[in-house]
């Protein structure tokens, strides 16, 4: 009997910022329970920035998996900006995670270091405040002859 891939996530919100911590194994069969307890945290805090670091991650996938993974995350992603820290050795893959997520519309970088993950999501939060406030005010035009 094989033993069970075990995984620990921990998290804070600093300054604005949710930092999602994970580390340990994970298999193709626990990804995505992991994945929708990110997603989970996320709704909870209600963040619009996020930085999650894989670092401590043992076990990684292709980018078959990232690919259709990346297009059915739940429509909450969309208005987040998210960070992941990753080892440098796996920036090939997150490049094509980075990419692939942009694709479909989605605020997501990825870094070697979390200062830099964290001066980027400080730049989108300046931005997103200096954005003119969205109204749901509906226009109604009417045209007489």
């Amino acid at each position: 009997m094989g033993r069970k891939p075990e995984y620990h996530l921990s998290w804070k919100v600093h300054e604005g910022i949710l930092e999602i911590i994970i580390k340990g194994e994970i298999e193709i069969n626990t990804v995505e329970k992991l994945q929708n307890e990110v997603f989970d945290i996320e709704k909870s805090t209600n963040s619009k920035s996020v930085i999650i670091d894989v670092r401590g991650i043992k076990g990684r996938f292709g980018p078959t998996e990232a690919y259709f993974r990346v297009r059915n995350y739940p429509s909450e992603q969309w208005g987040l900006d998210v960070a992941v820290v990753d080892l440098e050795e796996n920036e090939s893959f997150e490049s094509f995670h980075e990419i692939t997520a942009n694709n479909v519309g989605l605020s997501l970088k990825c870094f070697t270091d979390t200062d830099a993950a964290r001066a980027w999501l400080r730049s989108r939060q300046q931005k997103r405040a200096a954005q003119p406030a969205a109204t749901n005010k509906t226009e109604t035009k009417h045209h007489y002859r």
